[in-house]
């Protein structure tokens, strides 16, 4: 749901799971869950009928804030000789370095 959420409008199923490094269809079963469970849209996209862009639900991004804050709030517990803008540098960078090796940019969650 991060993904998606750093990702709005842009990504289907394939995409999804290029940048979590995962098979499409682990993807798509967890996809079909959040959808489910009101978490996630997947609508039909314009380009073509078989692909379907990924959404949060108002509910879904409240899900999505709450684990970034608690994700915040547990780094900075475990890491208490970092300030918290040390903290977030270290994470700005190690992201861009993951990103720059193929890997996918996360958004920045402290």
């Amino acid at each position: 749901m991060s993904v998606v959420d750093a990702h709005p409008g842009t990504l289907n199923n394939q995409a999804a799971a290029v940048r979590l490094g995962l098979t499409k269809g682990t993807v798509s079963r967890q996809i079909e869950k959040a959808v489910d469970a009101g978490l996630m849209t997947a609508t039909e996209s314009p380009h073509s009928r078989r692909e379907k862009v990924l959404a949060l639900t108002p509910e879904g991004s409240q899900v999505v804030r709450t684990g970034d804050s608690l994700l915040d709030q547990t780094l900075v517990e475990q890491m208490p000789d970092l300030s918290r803008d040390a903290l977030r540098t270290t994470i700005e960078t190690l992201s861009t370095l993951n990103a720059a090796l193929g890997g996918s940019a996360s958004p920045d969650p402290v």
